[in-house]
């Protein structure tokens, strides 16, 4: 029992993502306009510093930079299947 438990809080936090949804990851990047999208958000947003003071803006910033993160992670899974 006491392993099942420390399994799951090994586990908890992480998200849950399918094969079905990282194919569709791969496959909306992979195209064309995809590409452009995913450049686009690389240039403006995730490689991008903020330089403000103003708290609020630097958390705006990190939530959206977070969440170019995940795409890219969810890509690379999709990718690299036994890299995780």
């Amino acid at each position: 029992m006491t392993q099942r438990v420390r399994a799951w809080l090994s586990r908890k936090w992480q998200p849950v993502v399918t094969d079905h949804v990282l194919r569709a990851y791969q496959v909306t990047f992979s195209t064309p306009e995809g590409q452009v999208v995913l450049q686009h958000m690389m240039d403006h947003i995730y490689c991008q510093v903020y330089n403000g003071k103003d708290a609020t803006e630097v958390a705006m910033h990190n939530g959206r930079r977070s969440v170019v993160h995940e795409i890219l992670e969810n890509i690379d899974k999709a990718t690299e299947p036994g890299k995780y």
